[in-house]
């Protein structure tokens, strides 16, 4: 089934400044509205890590971050001395300071915070694989 192209673009912003209208590019326009959280909720679902990043999202927004994030020491200035756990995913400093490098800030707007914690995220979940123990392989 072919679609067709967006004729949504994003708004020019101040040359070289990142915006949220870039990031989002031309992901399709859907408007929802809140009879459609129970929807976006079962989809979050499909995805499981969407929902830690639309958690750590709300946990930014509430604790006040503030744009852009200069580098992994403004999140861990967010953060406190809190740590955060997300079924099997616990964000601490460490954890922050290590799985966000400083070659992903600064961080222009709250799209690129949920691309990068995304990112993080994966990255964890990767590390942690490699971790596990492997089945030896036996000869007869």
């Amino acid at each position: 089934m072919a679609t067709e192209p967006s004729s949504r673009r994003p708004k020019l912003a101040a040359e070289g400044k990142r915006t949220v209208e870039g990031w989002r590019g031309n992901a399709l326009a859907v408007e929802f509205c809140e009879d459609d959280l129970d929807l976006l909720d079962n989809v979050l679902t499909v995805v499981p890590i969407l929902r830690i990043v639309a958690a750590l999202g709300r946990e930014a927004r509430k604790r006040g971050l503030r744009y852009p994030v200069a580098g992994p020491a403004d999140l861990v200035a967010c953060l406190g001395k809190d740590t955060l756990t997300y079924g099997v995913h616990r964000i601490t400093r460490a954890t922050i300071e290590h799985a966000m490098p400083e070659g992903w800030f600064p961080i222009a707007h709250e799209g690129e915070l949920l691309s990068r914690l995304h990112l993080a995220l994966l990255r964890c979940e990767a590390e942690a694989a490699q971790m596990r123990p492997r089945p030896a392989i036996h000869q007869r």
